[in-house]
């Protein structure tokens, strides 16, 4: 059960630490912290609520983005915005097995200036910017864990991500601190495996060093909706084994894997009626090699009926704790994309690079200049190199 709290009493308009609770916001570039008294009564409920077991976590980002060029008269400028809330609560633990943990989450992404995307504005297969969309708020996730086996078992069921538990690449999975181009994430991997769906998935792990992964899910989905798609007959599938290697004295960690995924489920697929069929294999590697530096490469293989993608290589460099500041993070990427030739027939090839500084501004604050360029990939695009600048802004509350 959930542990009793340590501090008393709560007062809400008391002292409080400057982080926000249960992330770190250490070592800012700039030590005001004007917000804090505004924030001081939610900051010191919220960690009530974390000493009691109950993380909430709570961020805006705020992404502007510029392209050099564009076609059709499409604005080059774009300006979106995501409100996240998620709260996380341990309901019990077994003795021997592991705990039961429930985790909701709200979201909301929003056009502010109501422009094309920067892709659909420089005529490119692929997303420069993942949270590009207009929702208004919806449950991303809504979902239940329960640990087995001294915890070697974990299973899940409700509405989460298959980034979550497949071909997770944990230096480019989370476009809100890392990269933001759908390339380097999965958003060109088969269509069931992206976003927010019902599902059901397991991970166990047999032995130290290996791991073993499975889950299917609805295929689609409304994303307004809790639990659509459930009996239309459509579904994703996927599997994924993989080792955990360490070497040297001190210990730099590998991991290396392979998913296959399979699905009767395409881009245009909304029913029985338009489904497909076909597979998937993806290949992952990542390895430390130094403190805080990582090298990365992921690649795809995928029947045309699908995804956007048919073939994806990307290769790339993380490195956390930047010239030993805490949360400060650099990251450099480049990709290749083969577009399906069902759905983007006569479409080029795509040839992309990002990069991003991420800095600790406040102790609630991150900002992330970000800068890509891109080939275009519409054929009705002129093929020059495209460049793409973009400031993210991530407050922490």
């Amino acid at each position: 059960m959930a542990q009793a709290s340590q501090q008393g009493t709560l007062n809400l308009f008391g002292d409080v630490r400057p982080l926000p609770v249960g992330t770190s916001g250490k070592d800012p570039l700039l030590n005001a912290n004007v917000a804090e008294p505004l924030l001081r009564p939610a900051r010191n409920l919220m960690l009530q609520l974390y000493q009691d077991d109950i993380r909430v976590d709570i961020y805006d980002a705020l992404v502007y983005q510029n392209v050099s060029r564009t076609f059709d008269g499409a604005a080059p400028n774009s300006l979106y915005n995501r409100f996240n809330v998620e709260m996380s609560f341990r309901t019990w633990s077994l003795e021997g097995q592991g705990d039961g943990i429930f985790t909701a989450q709200i979201r909301a992404n929003n056009n502010l200036l109501d422009t094309p995307t920067p892709s659909e504005a420089s005529g490119s297969f692929s997303s420069l910017d993942v949270i590009a969309n207009n929702t208004g708020f919806l449950f991303n996730r809504f979902e239940f864990q329960q640990e087995f086996m001294d915890k070697r078992v974990n299973l899940t069921i409700g509405k989460f991500n298959p980034n979550d538990m497949i071909a997770s690449n944990l230096f480019a999975w989370d476009e809100v601190h890392q990269f933001m181009s759908g390339t380097f994430d999965g958003g060109n991997y088969p269509t069931g495996y992206g976003g927010y769906l019902p599902m059901i998935g397991l991970q166990v792990i047999p032995v130290d060093g290996m791991y073993v992964s499975g889950l299917i899910n609805t295929g689609v989905g409304e994303p307004r909706e809790l639990f659509s798609g459930l009996g239309d007959g459509l579904y994703f599938a996927a599997a994924e084994t993989g080792v955990v290697i360490k070497y040297g004295e001190k210990e730099r960690q590998g991991r290396y894997s392979v998913a296959w995924m399979n699905s009767n489920v395409g881009p245009e697929t909304t029913g029985r009626d338009d489904r497909v069929n076909g597979n998937a294999i993806a290949l992952l590697a990542q390895q430390e090699i130094g403190d805080d530096v990582a090298l990365w490469s992921q690649y795809l293989l995928s029947s045309q009926d699908l995804g956007p993608a048919s073939q994806e290589f990307t290769l790339g460099i993380s490195i956390e704790n930047c010239f030993s500041r805490a949360n400060d993070g650099f990251g450099a990427a480049i990709g290749w994309s083969q577009p399906s030739e069902r759905y983007y027939s006569g479409w080029r090839e795509n040839l992309q690079f990002e990069t991003y500084y991420r800095m600790q501004l406040t102790h609630t604050v991150q900002i992330s200049p970000d800068f890509q360029i891109v080939r275009p990939t519409n054929p009705a695009a002129d093929s020059g190199a495209v460049f793409s600048f973009a400031l993210r802004i991530v407050t922490s509350f």
